[in-house]
């Protein structure tokens, strides 16, 4: 199998709060939000809700997972995404509740995981998958440094049906992608082109299956104390060092003056992202929209 391409982009995931109903059976129907058609924040027009679930890509990787019956049946490694529109488009599990399958890893697509949130904590979310050893015969497993080619339209269609995800349409085939391990190793640049921090987190917005906001350290010359901050993804772009390598970095499309302005938070004291005002206010921060409040525009994020 051809090794995964990655290029510009953004995240996100697809779980939400999709439930599996039936033995064997995924669905890729839910309750979910409907997301807005633009990418553009100035032309979001939703209301700003509290009706989203945000977790941690970090406290996800390696999560467990169980069927409907509660059993072990493998685990998170990565997510693989479309780095053009930020959608999480697979999961890559291992198996290790059936037999014979090893530690290779199955791209698994993500409308065929539910996630149950726990609201005891914020951390500690059940993930779901509907899959028996029938079902998995004859499926082919790939190796860490092998991905499978995601603009191969046969195979992402075998994987639908194997793991019975019904869609109104295919979804297109994508050479642009990047894992969420990958993302999480990129050091951040200036428009500058000059080096200011580093990824620290990934923020996942399940209800709208889109990962929000990269969390960056940024560097003491840059900014003052010991801040972390949250920035939407919108802002950013993949950039190529050929220089070394072809070295992959995460170029935040600001200027050192502009970032010195910015509001960071305390590593001890995360913000609530299911706050609409604050989500609001990163999008004006990094994003530059103007407050539309006198016009009677409401500006939202979930697009």
């Amino acid at each position: 199998m051809k090794p995964v391409t990655v290029i510009t982009g953004a995240i996100a995931i697809s779980i939400g709060s999709v439930l599996l109903t039936g033995s064997g059976h995924a669905q890729n129907k839910s309750n979910i939000p409907k997301e807005g058609l633009s990418e553009c924040p100035e032309k979001i027009s939703q209301t700003l809700t509290k009706d989203c679930t945000f977790i941690r890509a970090g406290s996800v990787l390696t999560k467990g997972i169980t069927n409907l019956q509660q059993q072990d049946v493998g685990e998170i490694n990565d997510f693989v995404l479309d780095s053009k529109n930020g959608k999480i488009r697979y999961a890559a599990v291992t198996y290790s509740g059936f037999p014979g399958f090893g530690n290779k890893m199955f791209a698994v697509p993500f409308e065929a995981l539910a996630v149950l949130p726990n609201n005891n904590h914020e951390h500690n979310h059940r993930f779901l998958l509907d899959v028996n050893q029938e079902q998995l015969d004859g499926a082919t497993g790939f190796e860490q440094d092998h991905w499978p080619d995601f603009a191969d339209q046969e195979f992402l269609n075998k994987l639908d049906r194997r793991y019975n995800v019904h869609r109104d349409q295919d979804v297109p085939p994508s050479n642009t992608v990047i894992r969420a391990n990958q993302l999480l190793s990129l050091k951040v640049l200036n428009i500058e082109d000059h080096q200011i921090g580093k990824v620290e987190e990934i923020i996942l917005d399940t209800a709208h299956r889109k990962a929000r906001y990269i969390i960056v350290s940024l560097d003491h010359h840059t900014t003052n104390g010991n801040k972390l901050f949250a920035v939407p993804f919108q802002a950013f772009q993949m950039k190529f060092d050929l220089k070394n390598g072809n070295q992959q970095n995460l170029v935040l499309k600001m200027s050192n003056h502009q970032i010195t302005k910015i509001q960071g938070f305390d590593r001890d004291h995360w913000p609530d992202f299911t706050d609409p005002v604050y989500r609001k206010s990163l999008i004006e921060q990094f994003l530059f929209v103007k407050k539309q409040t006198d016009q009677g525009v409401k500006v939202g994020i979930d697009s």
